[in-house]
């Protein structure tokens, strides 16, 4: 495999002004779990997956190269995935470290939010959906931890806390906990609903309307768009540049469809944007509707995980009160 070429300390993604490529380490001792995640992730364009079977084999990675997010299994033969993380944040501050679970307890994700990790994958994979958003969110937070380290080594000490704290936790504190845990599984499945709004592409609508998705089609001078999850903008709608701009300081996602008569400045203007560029052609059909699939599971996994963040400060105020 090809290293990507070095960067600041920040490692290698596209906020950090080096490679566009985006590096992550999958660790699992099952090869069926190490080859779905493979084939899932290879599928964008911008992300470099890496393999290892163990604990030893992904430190050794470590070393030898940056990577922006580590996935890996909880259960490993010899050094355990928590363990792994706590290493691997140790040698990379600015990693983002998911954990694989056969099930979820308040022992092991407090444990694994202590050692570092930001969210965690249900084994097995029900929706792989789901694993390739919560990549594309952990990338998200990524940047936002380079940015601002010092709060994530402060989240780290309280969760380090919390679990100290836990294991004298009341039953009742701690069957609340489980049940939040259980509502974030839940709500990281069905993350997916958002309205789109489609600006000037009347086959892009038609396209996420069979595919199932709330689409509706607005002028571009609708104040409706801000409100939308996702807006999709065709390359061929007048002031589309402007439209894309503005939208950048509010809440919706933007996809920019290379219409027919793109050419290399549209190209250009939409990288410059950080816009989601999908080409829109024969090939439309799929991968318009996979792309604001991707997009509003994204946003929904968000919420589910500040949901579950506040559930973790409820069981430390729990604690507390005892």
């Amino acid at each position: 495999m090809d290293l990507p070429f070095e960067t600041d300390e920040g490692g290698g993604s596209k906020e950090g002004g080096g490679t566009l490529a985006s590096t992550v380490l999958v660790v699992d001792d099952e090869p069926v779990v190490r080859d779905v995640c493979a084939r899932l992730l290879a599928r964008e364009a911008d992300l470099v997956v890496s393999l290892a079977e163990d604990a030893e084999e992904a430190l050794s990675l470590l070393e030898a190269q940056r990577f922006d997010v580590l996935i890996t299994d909880k259960n490993l033969p010899g050094m355990g995935g928590v363990e792994l993380i706590a290493e691997a944040r140790r040698m990379q501050p600015a990693l983002e470290a998911l954990m694989i679970t056969g099930y979820s307890s308040s022992e092991s994700v407090i444990a694994a939010f202590a050692a570092g990790a930001s969210d965690y994958i249900l084994k097995p994979f029900e929706d792989l959906r789901v694993v390739r958003a919560k990549v594309r969110a952990a990338l998200e937070r990524r940047a936002e931890r380079v940015k601002g380290r010092e709060l994530a080594r402060r989240v780290a000490r309280e969760a380090a806390e919390l679990l100290e704290a836990g294991q004298h936790a009341p039953s009742e504190a701690r069957m609340q906990l489980e049940a939040h845990l259980h509502a974030y599984e839940q709500a990281s499945r069905n993350s997916s609903g958002g309205q789109v709004a489609v600006v000037g592409s009347r086959e892009a609508l038609q396209a996420l309307l069979d595919d199932g998705l709330e689409a509706v089609a607005l002028p571009s001078d609708s104040p409706a768009l801000v409100g939308a999850a996702v807006v999709v903008l065709e390359t061929g709608a007048n002031n589309w540049w402007e439209i894309a701009e503005q939208l950048q300081s509010a809440s919706p996602d933007v996809v920019l469809l290379a219409g027919p008569n793109a050419d290399l400045a549209d190209l250009l203007d939409a990288i410059t944007l950080r816009l989601e560029l999908v080409g829109f052609g024969t090939s439309s059909a799929e991968s318009l509707p996979e792309k604001v699939r991707t997009l509003l599971m994204r946003r929904g996994l968000q919420r589910a995980q500040a949901a579950l963040a506040s559930a973790l400060q409820a069981f430390r105020v729990s604690l507390e009160q005892r």
